[in-house]
């Protein structure tokens, strides 16, 4: 299994020096694809971890600026836009959907197409504690059967689903981040 969140050197240089401090501690390794022979909740929390980490990784190298651009018109989205819709599926989907409670959205309708420079920090910072606390509320989950108290939805079927969110949104924020650098940068 790969780690939650370790802090490489090399991450945390990059990220400062294009100017996103949220950023600074955020691993951006390539991390092996989960053990096809574990047990299906390991299996899939760890499917999910996967691409909740290859989704991340498309952050890296760029700048705040590079960001928020919509890199591939008229199409209007942007790698950040990709963060706040992301933020609100762990948000809603995970956190409320597993534990109940508030089911207010942070961005409402303008997660794809919202975002700016002045927000890029306070977005990234968002969607990473949003992220944990989808794991927090993931632990507190006796099985993979056991229904939601938001949406009533099981654990397995809210796995399956943010899987498929975040390899769906990765390839997206991939074509953006090539087009956004300019460049072919694997």
């Amino acid at each position: 299994m790969a780690p939650a969140m370790s802090r490489p050197w090399s991450g945390r240089v990059k990220s400062m020096i294009m100017g996103v401090e949220a950023l600074a501690g955020v691993d951006f390794s390539a991390w092996d694809q989960p053990d096809t022979h574990a047990e299906p909740r390991e299996f899939l929390e760890s499917w999910y971890r996967y691409q909740r980490h290859e989704f991340i990784r498309k952050l890296r190298d760029l700048s705040p600026e590079q960001l928020v651009t919509w890199a591939i018109p008229p199409v209007e989205l942007s790698v950040l836009g990709l963060v706040r819709h992301m933020t609100q599926m762990e948000q809603h989907y995970v956190t409320w959907g597993l534990r109940g409670g508030d089911s207010s959205l942070a961005y409402g309708d303008e997660d794809y197409a919202g975002g700016s420079i002045e927000t890029v920090e306070g977005d990234l910072r968002l969607y990473l504690m949003e992220a944990k606390n989808a794991d927090r509320a993931i632990e507190q989950m006796p099985s993979l059967d056991s229904e939601g108290r938001g949406h009533g939805r099981n654990l397995r079927a809210v796995l399956v689903k943010m899987v498929d969110e975040y390899a769906i949104h990765a390839g997206q924020a991939h074509m953006l981040r090539f087009a956004a650098l300019g460049d072919v940068i694997r």
